[in-house]
């Protein structure tokens, strides 16, 4: 209800204009009306949604590697996990998650661009998956001018494998591999086992990150990285085939029995409830389209014979 001040200037709505002072002047605008969204706009709103719950997970999941990131990188991630869940288009919206992309669409993605991860350790290294499941990185030799970074002690190295399965909204720190680099040292190359056996029907990403230690007399070897240098980005990404699993009451036990004697976490993830939301949705709509039938009102039967014989126009 509009009410009018001691200026005598008219504030809220009255019917569908709102009122409202400006600098002592008197406004008035149209209220906007309801957005009526059709069955593909809410459906597209719902996958978005989807993609945020599973990408807010992923992020989080994989802190103790990023440690820091630029401001952009929530959106850049959400944006790239909807793009792998849009590769599944064999499958419609609602029908389809994470699980049903392309896991390589992740590969490349950096946690912060004001440091990518080539720029500041100037190698390639190479993955390979085997038949079996194994995932090896073969890490090239470097010297000491390939790594770029603030003067530090010491620089760890460090790739962190995590399988997540959406499904039941567990995930796992499956490997973690480090490599010690002394300041001014040089490296050799290593060939690095990773994982020993990709874990069937879950999304498996590997991140590699760069971190730098200095010393402190009272807290010893301190992390400082911060948004300015934390390189670090994932280079990987597997999903491989689901198998038969026996139904456990308990997650933990049932996802441990996949993946192994590893650190395993529920995952606060939306995604599951998004999932029911498009059932409703779809009921509703049949709901709608069938209301809107109306039954055709039967032809009737012509009981009559046509007359037999010839006929002619006049002319």
């Amino acid at each position: 209800m509009a009410r009018v001040d001691k200026k005598g200037i008219l504030h809220g709505p009255v019917d569908n204009i709102l009122y409202r002072e400006y600098r002592g002047m008197q406004i008035a605008q149209i209220k906007p009306g309801k957005v009526k969204q059709s069955i593909a706009s809410k459906e597209a709103s719902l996958e978005f949604g989807l993609a945020a719950s599973t990408a807010a997970n992923i992020r989080a999941l994989f802190i103790p590697g990023y440690k820091a990131n630029d401001g952009g990188m929530a959106n850049r991630l959400t944006a790239l996990t909807l793009k792998c869940i849009k590769t599944a288009s064999h499958k419609r919206r609602g029908e389809r998650d994470i699980h049903d992309g392309d896991p390589d669409t992740f590969s490349g993605f950096q946690f912060n661009k004001n440091s990518l991860l080539e720029d500041c350790l100037r190698i390639k290294p190479q993955l390979t998956s085997t038949e079996e499941g194994k995932v090896i990185v073969q890490v090239p030799a470097f010297t000491s001018k390939d790594l770029r970074a603030p003067a530090a002690d010491h620089y760890i190295i460090r790739f962190l494998a995590i399988s997540f399965n959406f499904k039941t909204s567990m995930a796992s720190y499956l490997s973690s591999k480090e490599i010690k680099i002394n300041i001014g040292a040089n490296f050799e190359g290593a060939e690095i086992e990773i994982i020993e056996l990709l874990p069937p029907g879950r999304l498996v990403l590997l991140g590699m990150f760069i971190h730098a230690y200095k010393y402190d007399h009272y807290d010893g070897y301190t992390r400082i990285n911060n948004k300015t240098w934390s390189p670090g980005a994932i280079i990987g990404g597997w999903q491989a085939p689901p198998q038969e699993e026996l139904k456990a009451t308990d997650l933990r036990e049932a996802e441990k029995a996949i993946v192994g004697d590893v650190e395993i976490h529920k995952m606060p993830y939306s995604g599951l409830e998004i999932l029911k939301k498009f059932q409703d949705l779809w009921v509703r709509q049949d709901k709608a389209i069938q209301s809107k039938v109306k039954e055709k009102p039967p032809i009737p039967d012509i009981g009559e014979e046509l007359p037999k014989g010839d006929f002619r126009m006049k002319k």
